[in-house]
């Protein structure tokens, strides 16, 4: 705990929530969510434990591990979740569950079904997907089978077991999840429930194999320990429940008597992005129909406190949440991820030094999607504890005077992690503020939120000491005259306007792209006055990067026409969940698109399409302004000639090869930390996923 305390700041925030027997220190929670930390066996591991400790350690009040499988017939997207029906869980749990209490923190086992949500093949065999109906998911397109009375009888005596052996590792309790779309969610949805016997039909019937599980739970483990449970409130999508209905089966759940407390959510697989919102969303959406939830389930009985989720962001909101009655508990839990240290830092006073969640889904989400870890933009120990908590940061056994050269996300984090660990730092940046083309980024459609990484970076370096100098460019012979220890060239990128797709690699430069009306994305932010009305746009990128530029520039009443390489518009969007409410913009303010298609020629205000898979010319277009998002080249002149006449010289970031923004932050924490040229710096596959008691010896 704080010894400088700032509770005062955020009193309710920070009032303890009794629940039955369990006393959680404050009302910061972070709710369940998937890691993907479980490729091999399907067992708690050092990841699990680490990753958890440290949020612990933080100050969090409640955590809830992502959801853990009940039954063989659960199975996921892939094999990267816990299975917590398996016996040899137990041991490994009460070692994470240790690790929690052991720094104040509390932690409840979230159990679930996948239902119609799982693959058949996800598994080293192949298994049957069950559904309250026979149905195909929204998400994998596959058939799931409908249930009968004797299997779900099965899977409701499975959640007891493994609420049993939940208890039995230390768990503060467990959370039967009712939402997203999985199995018992699909039970309580008109839309998917089609059955006609006492499960299907009237509310009061598809609440029944739900509270038949909760029956089954609360009889194993007893009146004494926690059962929650998560619901959906609103389904979001066209005919789904809405929160009308959704409160008045979750005042029958309550009803029962045996459950301790609801933490509210939405969204299914039908609308994935409603359960994980990217930035797009408008802050605390789901508050004001949360708020309606908490008055009637206290109306039913007034001791079930009830959690809120729905892209809460900000401390301030989530104080008058606790203090104004609309919530018991605030999950912030992409918050938490990006800094486990946030709670701790509002109570100490210290939040000037928060990393803020800048809503990208790119570490977390999108990782999970491709079936790796989650880690984090803006954390990239996230995930990663074991190798990179905030334990590993050792002092430098030399303390040395270092330069970097290049103010972006790359050279400022390399430039703090080395100022903490005892270096001294001189960062310079030729441009007038920190950021590098995070600043572009931040310029583009609802994405203001990767403001917070320059102004958070650029807070925290003031902070430890580090020596900015802004508006400052200097040759290879004044970087050398410098005499500093050590050099880091992070110089970033420069935008390519060449055309070049790598589906067409023998064409270097399409002809005409060197004419003054063709521009760049970060042209086109520098000077949108620069930009004729109408607009082809070349998109290389396949994301945010090119549809982002598309919508600033429909914005501004420009006409824009898309051209594509790739087989569908913006696919990369998809595994960062913003896909639909992007296409739901673009398509309302008239972009107009062609995918499978490149461009072969621009001739003054005129250019030559043609098909990428038939190889024939297709239509001409005409336009004021072309745009290229056709990716950077490194800006790596300076590290070139500074080879051999500075020894400790690394490059790091775009300078040495564009990458997505969570690879160079990661690239500079490595520099920082003076791993680059350390084997240390890979992790291979399985490292982080062994099992002992090593937390205690490197946490306590």
């Amino acid at each position: 705990m704080s010894t400088n305390n700032n509770s005062h700041a955020y009193p309710n925030l920070f009032t303890p929530l009794t629940i039955g027997n369990v006393t959680i220190r404050n009302r910061l929670m972070q709710t369940a969510h998937a890691k993907g930390f479980h490729a091999g066996d399907g067992l708690t591991n050092n990841r699990d434990i680490y990753y958890q400790a440290e949020r612990a350690k933080g100050g969090i009040g409640l955590i809830v591990t992502g959801a853990r499988h009940v039954h063989p017939n659960s199975t996921g997207p892939h094999r990267t979740m816990a299975r917590g029906n398996l016996r040899a869980i137990v041991e490994r749990d009460a070692q994470m569950t240790q690790a929690v209490h052991e720094f104040g923190g509390r932690i409840v086992a979230q159990l679930i079904h996948f239902g119609p949500q799982g693959r058949s093949g996800s598994q080293d065999d192949y298994r049957v997907v069950w559904g309250p109906s026979t149905m195909k998911s929204p998400a994998y397109n596959e058939w799931a089978r409908e249930m009968t009375k004797a299997e779900m009888d099965e899977v409701s005596e499975a959640f007891a077991h493994t609420a049993v052996q939940s208890k039995e590792s230390g768990f503060d309790g467990v959370e039967l999840h009712y939402s997203h779309g999985y199995l018992h969610q699909q039970f309580l949805s008109y839309v998917y429930n089609k059955r006609t016997d006492e499960y299907g039909g009237s509310r009061e019937n598809i609440v029944r194999f739900p509270i038949e599980t909760i029956d089954r739970v609360r009889e194993a483990v007893g009146p004494d320990f926690m059962v929650g449970i998560r619901v959906s409130m609103d389904e979001c999508t066209a005919g789904g429940m809405q929160a009308d209905e959704a409160i008045e089966m979750t005042k029958l759940l309550v009803a029962t008597g045996k459950v301790d407390y609801v933490s509210a959510t939405a969204g299914t697989y039908a609308a994935h992005a409603d359960q994980i919102p990217p930035g797009d969303y408008a802050e605390n959406w789901l508050v004001k129909d949360g708020a309606r939830m908490r008055k009637a389930i206290q109306s039913v009985n007034p001791n079930v406190p009830m959690f809120i989720v729905g892209h809460i962001v900000d401390a301030h909101s989530a104080e008058e949440l606790v203090a104004s009655g609309a919530t018991d508990m605030v999950a912030m839990t992409r918050t938490q991820i990006a800094d486990p240290a946030f709670a701790n830092k509002l109570q100490q006073g210290r939040e000037d030094e928060i990393n803020h969640c800048i809503r990208c889904n790119q570490g977390c989400i999108a990782r999970l999607m491709m079936g790796n870890a989650i880690s984090c933009v803006v954390n990239p120990a996230a995930g990663r504890e074991q190798a990179f908590g905030a334990h590993t940061l050792q002092p430098a056994r030399k303390p040395a005077n270092w330069l970097v050269v290049g103010g972006g996300p790359a050279g400022m984090k390399a430039a703090l992690t080395l100022q903490q660990r005892g270096h001294e730092v001189t960062l310079i940046e030729r441009a007038g503020k920190l950021g590098g083309q995070v600043n572009y980024a931040a310029q583009l459609p609802r994405r203001d939120k990767f403001g917070f990484i320059p102004r958070d970076l650029e807070r925290q370096l003031r902070k430890a000491g580090v020596d900015i100098r802004l508006n400052t460019s200097w040759s290879a012979d004044e970087i050398e005259a410098f005499g500093a220890d050590g050099v880091i060239i992070a110089t970033g990128s420069v935008p390519l306007k060449t055309g070049f797709t790598s589906t067409r690699p023998a064409v270097d430069e399409v002809p005409g792209t060197n004419q003054a009306n063709v521009l760049s994305v970060m042209d086109i932010l520098d000077n949108p006055g620069s930009v004729g009305k109408n607009v082809v746009l070349f998109d290389e990128d396949g994301g945010r990067y090119a549809l982002g530029a598309a919508e600033f520039l429909l914005d501004r009443g420009h006409n824009v026409h898309l051209i594509s390489r790739f087989n569908a518009l913006a696919p990369n969007l998809a595994v960062t969940l913003d896909l639909p409410v992007n296409y739901q913009h673009v398509f309302r303010k008239g972009l107009e698109y062609t995918i499978n298609a490149w461009v072969r020629w621009i001739d003054g205000g005129r250019t030559q399409l043609f098909n990428l898979f038939t190889d024939q010319d297709t239509q001409v277009l005409e336009a004021d302004t072309f745009v290229m998002a056709c990716g950077h080249r490194s800006d790596n002149a300076l590290y070139g000639a500074l080879q051999g006449r500075i020894e400790n010289l690394h490059c790091v970031g775009d300078a040495q090869l564009p990458r997505p923004l969570q690879d160079v932050i990661y690239e500079g924490m490595l520099a920082g930390r003076e791993l680059l040229d350390s084997p240390d710096r890979f992790i291979e596959h399985g490292a982080l996923e062994g099992f002992d008691e090593s937390w205690r010896k490197e946490l306590l």
